[in-house]
């Protein structure tokens, strides 16, 4: 399969925003996200923006799309601007399910935030990280 052919899931909102919750601006459009695709053999969860509490029905989405797949996960993380627990605990899952089934997650391109959150809780290393930018992904004491 190529990039070309790829299939994209995009959980939506289950009710309109009225106000500025997380996740989510005063005008209701998202300013962060969590969406599924399929791509040379991989099953991609890209992530955006804020990822928080507010996201949590697009990461449930989204982890039921990856156990429907039976592939290896990347995880890129390229546009992620916060991180809270909730979106940290949907990587975390991503990564068990991956070692259950014998293949382990990437995490491709994650910012110093989610590595410093990694390095935090004892993930450092756990968790096979990769760059697109030629450059190494490491925790910066």
């Amino acid at each position: 399969m190529t990039d070309d052919d790829a299939t994209t899931v995009q959980p939506q909102p289950s009710e309109p925003a009225t106000a500025a919750p997380p996740g989510g601006t005063p005008g209701g459009g998202p300013v962060g996200g969590i969406d599924v695709t399929e791509a040379s053999g991989r099953t991609l969860v890209r992530m955006w923006g804020e990822v928080d509490a507010g996201l949590r029905d697009q990461a449930s989405l989204a982890m039921v799309e990856c156990l429907r797949r039976p592939l290896p996960v990347t995880i890129d993380a390229r546009g992620l601007t916060f991180i809270d627990s909730s979106g940290l605990a949907f990587v975390l899952q991503l990564h068990k399910v991956g070692q259950e089934d014998g293949a382990p997650i990437v995490l491709r391109d994650a910012p110093g935030l989610l590595l410093d959150l990694l390095d935090m809780i004892g993930m450092t290393g756990a968790i096979t990280l990769e760059t697109t930018d030629g450059g190494p992904a490491v925790l910066v004491p």
